[in-house]
């Protein structure tokens, strides 16, 4: 089981405009004192995660992971998995599907005509006649 969250959900860091960013940034401590940056005398840049992480903009989105039913492989309940819906999924890749009404993360085996879900808790073969889709292909994972 998985929760899907809207991107704004997920935004939780604070967001500094560029134009108001200067070289002398400073922390503020929880009793109001300020104390610079270690290596301020460094020039910043402005990092831009989604950059790296996404590829598609428009066909990405994020999913809390609820289930443990692929902890070991590192898709721990809280963390968030990245879900690229543009990638065409492959052999071994690990996925959002929709199978009979539930959203769930599987490991997809792709054989010719066949569709193989595997997770800690067993092997699946896809019938023809089952609610079935595949959503998309998780890209990456973030820790909770």
């Amino acid at each position: 089981m998985v929760k899907l969250m809207a991107f704004e959900d997920f935004q939780t860091v604070p967001v500094v405009m560029q134009r108001d960013m200067t070289p002398y940034l400073q922390v503020e401590a929880s009793d109001g004192k300020s104390f610079p940056l270690p290596g301020e005398e460094y020039h910043f840049i402005r990092l831009d995660l989604s950059r790296a992480l996404i590829r598609h903009p428009a066909q990405t989105f994020f999913v809390q992971i609820c289930a443990d039913n692929l902890a070991e492989a590192g898709y721990l309940p809280g963390s968030i998995a990245v879900v690229d819906r543009e990638v065409s999924p492959r052999n071994r890749d690990v996925a959002l599907v929709f199978l009979e009404g539930e959203f769930l993360l599987k490991r997809l085996f792709l054989k010719e005509e066949e569709v193989i879900l595997e997770d800690n808790e067993g092997v699946l073969a896809v019938e023809p006649d089952m609610g079935f889709n595949i959503w998309g292909v998780v890209k990456d994972v973030l820790e909770g």
